[in-house]
């Protein structure tokens, strides 16, 4: 072991409780491919300044759960309760991912609205904009649901209060997590959604950056936490 994955494999203990197994395995081939995955770790997840290590484990966690493997998503709930995450914050994450990820399936809308007409009652009307004086921002697919289903639109406007109206995470903090869940599922539209609702609750740009690095990190470090069984066997 040399120094620096010694200083490593220290500084780790003491943050984190212990070295993440991914590292450990790697260091048995390729201790520079341990030290970069360490690096990455505090590079893009636990080393920011602008969020809470309380809040980039949530954010991580929703973005596991939201995209697997549910070992990650494990990895990442004990971080959280770690760095002190209640059972209701826990929660508010676990329903801004599902919200997000809910709101992705309606892009479908968009297949039955591209060559038919359709015209919206004034109900609907004053429902979209009610939708822009709260949100800022109408996002296409709402346009579509509302020419659709007014059912739908409303059905899908009354998840989205249940499902955004945290019980215990400050509001910024759940739709920067919406946001995060949103952009590692490639939903652009939400990510505008939610974006305009960080910024309107006083989110900085700063911690828009540190949710995006996670969800680069999360996303990236897919490959190594669904392989550890491979590395595992052929560490022996």
């Amino acid at each position: 072991m040399s120094k620096e994955f010694d200083k490593i494999k220290r500084f780790a203990e003491s943050t984190l409780g212990e070295l993440p197994e991914v590292i450990k395995l790697l260091d048995k081939f390729d201790e520079k491919a341990a030290i970069e995955q360490f690096n990455e770790n505090l590079n893009l997840y636990l080393g920011g300044k602008n969020l809470p290590k309380k809040i980039a484990a949530l954010v991580a966690l929703s973005v596991a759960v939201a995209n697997g493997p549910k070992e990650s998503a494990m990895i990442h709930f004990k971080l959280a309760r770690k760095f002190g995450a209640e059972d209701l914050e826990i929660i508010d994450s676990l329903r801004a991912a599902k919200m997000s990820l809910m709101s992705s399936t309606l892009s479908a809308i968009d297949n039955f609205i591209d060559n038919e007409h359709y015209e919206i009652d004034e109900e609907t009307e004053n429902i979209l904009k009610r939708v822009e004086n709260e949100s800022g921002i109408v996002p296409e697919r709402i346009k579509n649901l509302s020419k659709f289903s007014k059912e739908m639109l409303k059905e899908h406007l009354r998840e989205k209060v249940e499902l955004l109206n945290s019980k215990k995470l400050e509001k910024k903090y759940v739709f920067i997590i919406a946001y995060a869940v949103s952009a590692s599922i490639h939903d652009r539209e939400c990510e505008k959604v939610y974006l305009n609702q960080i910024i309107k609750n006083n989110g900085s740009i700063d911690e828009i950056q540190e949710a995006i690095n996670i969800v680069r990190f999360i996303t990236g470090n897919r490959a190594f936490v669904n392989a550890l069984d491979i590395l595992r066997s052929i560490g022996k």
